[in-house]
């Protein structure tokens, strides 16, 4: 049996928003990707870092026709705006923060298809604005629709918050609820924040405040694998550590994930190959699907190989683990 469409409420994601002539510009000397690339409907994943390469933030930079949006994790947003305020000097640069008014639906499925997109078009369409806008496709691009019924522009972006592609509904609060009513008559089912928790680490996607902090590399946790990074850009804040570990060396640990017997363990239990202490878990579940424990930690690159047997040791004893790639690598 086919399961609904899940629809997840995002609202209060963080939104900061970059206007004036010199915004692309400004924040390419301050993040990891390539935004002068951008154009109007597409966006990028990028990181801001310390000096020496550290992450102060990961987020989503969507680009419009007079502006940039950064979206990332609530408690990010201001953190983000005081560092671009920190370095805007001269610049023709306007910031704002619209987190307070952001609201954000997530539909997705539980595997690629069409159910999805034909549940968007058909929520769209339930709210009377007529033709939806052509459904985005590749990650991170996205697409307008607006109408007098909107109260302003609704905004639709190709994202992957679980391990299968879906969709973010950016709308302003005006139709928070009709479209909320819209798709759930239309099908989907209203999924917790648990469930979407669950998802993302069964995917073996990072998220910020578990396995991205201020302590982590960004090629720790495979970021330039996900897309974080460009390689061909010009100078930005912390390009020489990222620059110098992809030239000449590697990092001492990797972001993996583990399958494990029993139940899901506490956040914080130490990983050990043998009696060497290789790392620690940053985030556990149990699979929805397969009902089999899964956890995200950083161990040392040595141990970081799929199939390596592990233990984790927890307050009811070792655990036997094994490394595996995600369902979406």
């Amino acid at each position: 049996m086919v399961s609904p469409p899940l629809l997840f409420d995002l609202t209060g994601r963080g939104a900061v928003v970059l206007a004036g002539k010199d915004r692309a510009s400004f924040l390419q000397g301050l993040v990891t990707n390539d935004i002068r690339k951008l154009t109007p409907g597409t966006g990028c994943a990028a990181a801001f870092l310390t000096p020496k390469g550290k992450l102060l933030a990961g987020c989503v930079v969507l680009c419009e026709e007079d502006r940039l949006e950064i979206d990332c994790e609530p408690e990010l947003s201001g953190k983000i705006e005081d560092l671009l305020r920190k370095y805007l000097v001269f610049n023709d640069v306007q910031i704002g923060n619209e987190t307070a008014a952001n609201y954000v639906f997530h539909l997705t499925g539980d595997s690629p298809g069409d159910a999805v997109e034909d549940l968007l078009r058909r929520g769209i369409e339930g709210m009377g604005l007529g033709e939806p806008p052509s459904i985005p496709q590749p990650v991170h691009h996205h697409a307008a629709i607006s109408g007098a019924a909107a109260g302003g522009a609704i905004r639709i972006v190709r994202e992957n918050r679980t391990g299968v592609p879906g969709y973010d509904v950016r709308c302003p609060r005006s139709v928070l609820e009709e479209i909320r009513k819209a798709f759930l008559l239309a099908g989907a089912r209203q999924a917790s924040h648990a469930e979407m928790e669950s998802l993302r680490i069964e995917a073996g996607i990072p998220r910020w405040g578990f396995e991205l902090t201020e302590a982590v590399l960004p090629d720790e946790a495979g970021l330039r694998e996900r897309g974080f990074i460009s390689d061909t850009k010009g100078c930005y804040v912390g390009q020489e550590t990222v620059a110098r570990i992809r030239t000449y060396g590697h990092v001492n640990r990797n972001l993996v994930r583990l399958l494990l017997e029993g139940d899901a363990p506490p956040c914080g239990s130490e990983i050990f190959f043998e009696e060497e202490k290789a790392g620690a878990v940053t985030s556990a579940t149990r699979a929805s699907a397969s009902g089999q424990a899964t956890a995200l930690g950083y161990v040392r690159r040595e141990r970081a190989a799929p199939g390596t047997r592990l233990l984790v040791r927890t307050a009811e004893g070792d655990r036997p683990a094994t490394v595996s790639a995600p369902p979406s690598s």
